[in-house]
């Protein structure tokens, strides 16, 4: 891939801090917003052990992930906060207590339009 295409879908992920995670599995379909970390193109989501959204991954990584300004496919696999890499600051929040790290690698950005509906731009990023 282009790399200021990489270097776009990078930008637009380091903005947030909270998104909604989306997965399917056994425990049917789950969406909750999570407080989330962008390093480059891997996002990191803060998750309750007790989330229902945990056994679907276990069981297929497929998610999505939602902001009011982009949506991104990806897989995801859950990681103990102790697994973190050291530069995250998400593990240094008191709710880190109990809960574990989701980890998103994203293999499409949707980019939503700005004052309108739809879609202005699409990057599709290496597996």
């Amino acid at each position: 891939m282009l790399a200021h295409l990489r270097l776009q879908a990078a930008k637009i992920l380091a903005t947030a801090r909270e998104a909604t995670l989306s997965a399917s599995g056994p425990a049917g379909i789950q969406a909750q917003v999570f407080p989330c970390e962008a390093q480059h193109l891997t996002l990191y989501f803060l998750v309750p052990v007790v989330s229902d959204l945990l056994q679907n991954l276990e069981h297929d990584p497929a998610v999505v992930v939602s902001t009011a300004g982009w949506q991104l496919k990806g897989n995801g696999r859950i990681l103990p906060v102790a697994d973190a890499p050291t530069q995250l600051k998400l593990t240094q929040k008191p709710e880190a207590s109990g809960c574990v790290l989701v980890e998103i690698r994203p293999s499409r950005l949707q980019i939503n339009r700005r004052n309108s509906w739809g879609l202005s731009d699409t990057i599709d990023l290496d597996p």
